[in-house]
């Protein structure tokens, strides 16, 4: 986010804070419980958003080395990012042309080559059929016809994108709508992985988004935690096409006032979250990244399965700076894994006592607003709303 962004962001959360309010809409928003209980529109969901989107896999660092690769499950199909030994990204089906069986798992740095477990079958870095044990059974069939099916990746401002349908390019800006601009002067594409975790909780996908998009709970659910340095408002809320960017304020704000603007940091002062549709959050906070993604589990609209990692600039040069960025970590899970979910999941529960119900988005939570907003009208665009 460059200086002048800042200083407009913070002019703007300044004045909120003098007037005592925070980002309003002109109007609630009502939500129907269903979305988040509905079999039916999870189906929905994983056509429309999961297997048509494009999915961020990760950041660049994830697969900095020529021969490391990621197999990513958790849209439902499994997709296979390696970087290739000229450095080009390249992503396919995880899945062998003969029978079916899965190439990798997991993450690692290889030798650019995939074997098949079940017979053999080996494939190179382009995805090339080139050893086919007992060639001579298959004869008849071109072998540049049993390559690895493509997929389209996409790699900008150190985040890499794939999508789980083998059609189309994947054009980052036009993705991101706008915020580019902010995340690239942040220089992802330089920063290292310091820790990952995934865990499942018993709450609907689009739930656990909406926990990130406002900030009006901070000083009640986190009261313990959290609030002693974020408030709950003035926060701002900013539309980037399907996605957007929420700004929650930490209490040093003011602080601002002594300085000439010439000088002011907002990012010292702030969390910025930024929701890259359809389920990420990546977080800016002070020294470091988080990112979160959330996918809907193989259970059903009931449970999820999220990924939290944190990213830094550089390795961390020392222990203290090794310990400073793991108790950010153990706050930020301890914070959503003892905070978040035990009530989310409360409210998953109660979704089912009266499936005709509404949810209530106030004028003050424009964040969530949009954002499921922009969910019914990306299923209803593909015909599945």
């Amino acid at each position: 986010m460059d200086h002048a962004t800042q200083v407009t962001l913070a002019r703007r959360l300044l004045d909120f804070l003098d007037r005592r309010t925070t980002e309003m809409t002109a109007a609630p928003y009502e939500n129907p419980v269903a979305v988040y209980t509905s079999a039916a529109q999870l189906i929905e969901e994983r056509r429309c958003l999961f297997r048509r989107e494009p999915l961020l896999i990760g950041l660049s660092c994830d697969l900095a080395a020529p021969g490391a690769y990621v197999v990513h499950d958790a849209a439902g199909v499994p997709i296979l990012v390696t970087r290739d030994s000229g450095g080009t990204l390249r992503a396919f089906l995880a899945v062998c042309r003969h029978r079916g069986a899965r190439l990798a798992c997991g993450e690692g740095v290889g030798t650019g080559r995939f074997t098949c477990p079940f017979h053999g079958w080996t494939y190179d870095e382009a995805g090339r059929l080139v050893s086919q044990p007992c060639a001579e059974g298959f004869a008849g069939i071109d072998a540049d016809t049993l390559s690895l099916v493509p997929l389209p990746v996409a790699e900008r401002h150190g985040l890499v994108f794939a999508r789980a349908t083998p059609s189309g390019a994947i054009d980052v800006d036009a993705q991101l709508a706008g915020a580019e601009l902010e995340l690239a002067p942040f220089g992802l594409e330089h920063y290292v992985r310091f820790a990952r975790r995934e865990v499942c909780c018993r709450v609907n996908w689009k739930l656990v988004i909406d926990t990130f998009l406002e900030a009006y709970h901070v000083p009640t659910l986190h009261a313990r935690t959290l609030a002693a340095t974020i408030a709950g408002s003035p926060a701002a809320f900013d539309a980037f096409g399907r996605g957007g960017r929420m700004i929650a304020t930490r209490r040093s704000l003011p602080e601002l006032r002594a300085l000439p603007e010439a000088e002011w940091n907002l990012l010292a002062h702030t969390v910025v979250l930024y929701n890259l549709f359809p389920n990420t959050m990546l977080i800016h906070q002070i020294d470091h990244v988080e990112v979160v993604q959330v996918y809907p589990s193989a259970e059903g609209p009931d449970a999820s399965v999220v990924t939290f990692s944190l990213y830094i600039p550089e390795p961390p040069g020392s222990e203290g700076a090794r310990r400073h960025f793991q108790s950010n970590f153990d706050l930020l899970l301890g914070t959503i894994l003892e905070e978040d979910f035990p009530l989310a999941e409360g409210i998953q529960q109660g979704f089912h006592a009266d499936p005709g119900a509404r949810v209530i988005f106030g004028r003050n939570e424009p964040g969530v607003a949009h954002y499921q907003r922009m969910v019914r009208e990306a299923l209803v665009a593909c015909g599945g709303g």
